[in-house]
């Protein structure tokens, strides 16, 4: 789950009966006695247990609510208890004979295995607690229980209440954690860029939550709970600003031995790293080229970079954004559905709501769906509209983003086919492993593979205007995927990656300098190319392999059927043993 997590975002008392989890730990007969198979899910059940317990802000974001009223524990207590529980995890499932299991359990274990590893990584080698100033900030953990009606509105707060006093702990525990020698001035740097907006979040937004809840004893413990968070989190920043921010030396590199493992780890891709790079520059030049040509189909009396910052000036106004965004949105569904490109398991449709103001910051758009384990299957779509209190032309550089092209691509990438209908798909998978866990170069990739693949497809017929859109965003992920490599194995500078987002990507000078900044934080940002391309390779190698046989919309739903789970995992199981490299 890592991510430029303030800035990214501005961009869990249990509930009783409210969660789907089988509580089943207790229960489970001891798995030395059983056949592997039933052995296997018999210890899957009791690891999802103990995960659960031990990352509650995880439980409520999945919509397993009984754990509510608790915060992860960042103390070095705490730190320890997860690096212990990996360690412990990682020999179990390595003790299972992987002859003995099943196709789909032994996918199951590999997953599972890299995930443990992935934690160790960023615990035990990484130590993102002694670097990270973000973790500590309970805005996330709290956010999730006011997002979505789960609950009433009183259980909700007094939950609310709960993790905001054990907010306090953690706060006290970053003083402890955090080492001047291993934090980046660039992270504490993000982190205040974002104070204010975190600290209105605490003194606004969540007060409004609960306007509606009656007077009552719990309302003043809420009040006053939200009150000491807020000067807590106030102090934090001060502290960060005027005490560790000057003897701040870290760097943001994570170099090439943990930027390799993280790879594997996350996406179980383990192709060297001077392969991944000359791939990289390949389907930069590759996209560039095409830009260029779409570009002179445009207007052939300008260039591509005026062409490109001419995309927006047809736009929606912002009393008229959220109807064009909902109409779009119908055309393609209709689209996907007629052409049979995917199958939609459910006929119900995302909401398409305007940002809350807390979150609009730093996102335009945004595909918000419910955990795997959520009751309410309410899902949202959300749309950032300009603030009426700003100057125009900051006004209209938003707008500029609801231009058909653009946000036709971005709703194909969020909502059709892309993010929802693989969140529909995932709900329903019978294997809880891969309701659960998910690599982001199968999601992300999925959903920028969409993006290109719909247009092939016909959506639009040809314009060469959609076209054009497609590929300026392929053009930025094909820029994070490079940055991503150069900066945490090379230390790219963030002026030089800015620079690199500009004359590479077509990005405006401050837009590129936010997509550099996020690659501090984010190494894993090539996962979103990266996964494309994985994808791309795999329908490639089962058309080959099918001929005549193969369908495309079939193609698409046995691929979400495998649930998200890594790419070269899902390749073994469409091609079988010998289904050669993902790359």
């Amino acid at each position: 789950m890592g991510r430029l997590k303030t800035l990214l975002f501005l961009l869990a008392i249990g509930i009783g009966g409210t969660s789907a989890t089988p509580r089943v730990a207790a229960q489970l007969p001891d798995s030395a006695s059983m056949p592997q198979e039933r052995a296997f899910q018999s210890t899957v059940n009791r690891f999802i247990e103990e995960e659960l317990k031990l990352y509650p802000e995880r439980a409520t974001a999945l919509g397993d609510h009984r754990f509510d009223a608790r915060l992860d524990d960042d103390s070095l207590a705490g730190i320890a208890r997860i690096v212990a529980h990996a360690h412990r995890w990682a020999r179990i499932f390595h003790a299972f004979n992987r002859n003995s299991l099943s196709p789909n359990s032994e996918a199951d274990r590999e997953w599972l295995i890299a995930n443990i590893d992935g934690e160790l990584l960023r615990t035990e080698t990484m130590r993102s607690y002694e670097r990270d100033p973000g973790m500590y900030l309970p805005t996330r953990a709290v956010h999730e229980l006011i997002e979505r009606d789960f609950a009433p509105a009183e259980f909700r707060m007094r939950s609310v209440t709960a993790r905001e006093k054990a907010a306090l702990a953690n706060l006290e525990a970053a003083r402890v954690n955090l080492r001047a020698e291993h934090v980046p001035k660039v992270a504490i740097d993000i982190l205040l860029q974002q104070m204010p907006a975190t600290l209105t979040f605490f003194k606004s937004s969540l007060p409004k939550a609960f306007d509606k809840v009656p007077e009552s004893r719990d309302k003043r413990a809420f009040r006053q709970a939200n009150s000491r968070a807020i000067s807590a989190i106030d102090e934090y920043g001060t502290w960060l600003a005027t005490i560790l921010r000057p003897r701040a030396r870290g760097t943001y590199a994570i170099g090439a031995g943990a930027f390799r493992r993280m790879i594997y780890d996350e996406d179980m891709v383990d192709t060297p790293l001077v392969k991944l790079e000359q791939i990289g520059e390949m389907e930069l030049r590759r996209l560039q080229d095409e830009f260029a040509t779409t570009a002179r189909l445009v207007d052939p009396d300008h260039s591509a970079a005026e062409i490109a910052s001419a995309l927006g000036r047809d736009h929606p106004t912002a009393d008229q954004v959220i109807s064009s965004v909902t109409t779009g949105l119908e055309s393609i569904r209709a689209y996907v559905v007629s052409h049979h490109l995917v199958r939609i398991p459910s006929a119900a449709k995302p909401i398409v709501a305007e940002t809350p103001p807390y979150m609009r910051a730093t996102t335009f758009a945004s595909m918000d769906s419910p955990g795997p384990f959520e009751k309410n299957s309410e899902a949202y779509f959300y749309i950032t509209l300009p603030d009426p209190l700003w100057p125009q032309e900051k006004r209209e550089q938003l707008l500029a983003f609801y231009s058909p092209p653009t946000i036709s691509d971005t709703s194909v990438h969020e909502v059709y086919p892309g993010h929802y209908v693989q969140f529909l798909n995932n709900r329903l998978n019978p294997d809880v492993i891969r309701r659960i866990y998910d690599s982001g170069a199968d999601v992300e990739g999925w959903a920028l593979y969409c993006e290109q693949m719909m247009l092939d497809a016909g959506l639009h017929n040809g314009d060469p205007e959609f076209r054009l859109a497609q590929l300026q965003m392929a053009l930025l992920r094909a820029c994070r995927y490079l940055v991503a490599i150069e900066m945490h194995t090379r230390r790219m500078t963030v002026a030089q990656a800015t620079v690199f987002f500009e004359k590479n990507g077509y990005q405006n000078h401050h837009n590129a300098e936010v997509e550099a900044l996020r690659g501090t934080d984010d190494p894993g940002y090539l996962r979103y190319q990266l996964g494309k391309l994985m994808i791309l390779k795999l329908r490639e190698d089962l058309q080959r392999k099918q001929g005549a046989a193969f369908s495309l919309g079939h193609f698409h739903d046995a691929f979400l059927a495998e649930g998200a789970i890594p790419v070269p995992l899902i390749r073994h199981a469409l091609l079988g043993a010998a289904s050669g490299p993902a790359l």
